[in-house]
Order: C-alpha cells, then structure tokens, then sequence
C-alpha cells in the first residue's frame, strides 16, 4: 500500500471539479494526502499533482483525459454513472477510512448550486466522525463549529457569518464588531450575517446546538 495512504493521515485535500484557483495549489501540496474527484483530478494532473486517489464516474473528462489520469494517479476507483451519492460523497467516504484528522475541500463551489448545498452538508458528514472539515474557494472558506473556534483578523476574509444548521444555537461571539453573549440564533434569521473581527483573534463559542461558519469577502483572496 502507498506509505501515503497508511496510517492515520492527518490532512487530506479533496479536490473536486468546481472552480479552483492556481494559488490554492500550495495548500494542496502540502497535504498528507491528495484525492482528486472527477474533473478535480484532471486539475491536479494537469498542474503536476499526482492525485494519491482519483476517484469518481469521470463523465465529465474525456476518454483521454481518463486514461491521463488513471495512468498517473497512485490508486484510480472508477464507479458507474448511475448511482445513489455524488463523485464528492465517495471522496469523503474514503477520506472517513483513511481517518483522516481534518478535511480541506478545494473546488467544491461554481456554478452548479445544488453541488454546492450537498458540500457543505457533507461537512455534517465528516462533523459526525469528529474529522474537521472545510470548504475553501477564492472568495469563502466554510466550516462547522459545535464547541468552540479562534479566527484570526484577516483582510482576505472580511466578513464572518454564523449560521445554525438545526433549528436553533445559542453562541457567544468575542473580538467581533457584534459581540454577544449566548444568544440564541434561529434558523431563518438573518441575526448573525456578516459580522466583522475586529480584535487580533475573535472567538466563537457554542453552547448549544451546531452551526455554520463562513467566511468571505467581496475579493479573491490572495
């Protein structure tokens, strides 16, 4: 087996199809291993990556493109088109197997919002395996927090909406413009959108319940 895909991995990179940028590539590389799904593995060829595990049907490459990356990835998985789960929910799985300690998801967000929506549930996935996970593009990175995270102050990513994923989730924000105090978000509100660090490092903490993090800006990050 390849020494890469033993043992306890500690970050995997998920490269998917969607929009990915040339600057993210150093934090694929940097990864202990790399999966690339369907056209995401077809991105990584191209760029000199050898994906660790293409994975997916491939309907979106072309016979050549397949034959490329099957010939230089390390372990090609192949399924048929007609199937229950999406090319992403096979990656995930394989990453929840190799026990992977946390999850970076590349090119999960384009076009196709529906893909989009499915990604970021699959980050409840690997939530649920306490694996960390994120889904980070140009403009966003996006995580699931249910006890507590520290965010630096950072001009790439201005903004920091909190969302719950249930129907509530009692959270206490500090270093924010908006600090507050366990307070109750509701699903269907709009309270806890594009809140702002304005301190060093700003905390979040959750009391109860389970909730989204998302950071963005208007910008690409650099």
């Amino acid at each position: 087996m390849n020494n890469r895909l033993s043992g306890q991995s500690k970050v995997i990179a998920i490269v998917a199809g969607g929009v990915i940028h040339n600057g993210q590539r150093k934090a694929i590389r940097a990864s202990d291993v790399v999966i690339g799904v369907d056209r995401g593995a077809l991105w990584l060829v191209r760029r000199g990556i050898p994906p660790d595990i293409a994975i997916g049907d491939f309907d979106s490459v072309t016979v050549v493109e397949k034959k490329r990356i099957h010939d230089i990835s390390r372990v090609y998985i192949e399924y048929l088109p007609h199937k229950d789960v999406t090319d992403l929910e096979l990656a995930i799985e394989e990453a929840i197997r190799l026990r992977a300690k946390e999850v970076r998801i590349f090119g999960a967000l384009g076009r196709r919002f529906d893909h989009a929506m499915a990604a970021t549930q699959l980050l409840g996935r690997l939530e649920s395996h306490n694996i960390y996970g994120i889904i980070v593009d140009n403009f966003n990175k996006i995580h699931i927090v249910r006890r507590q995270l520290t965010l630096p102050k950072t001009h790439d990513l201005r903004y920091v909406s909190v969302i719950p994923l249930h129907t509530q989730a009692t959270v206490s924000l500090s270093g924010f413009a908006y600090d507050v105090s366990r307070r109750t978000f509701h699903s269907g509100s709009t309270l806890g959108i594009s809140n702002e660090i304005v301190a060093r490092f700003a905390t979040i903490t959750v009391h109860s319940g389970k909730v989204l993090i998302i950071q963005s800006n208007d910008v690409p990050v650099r």
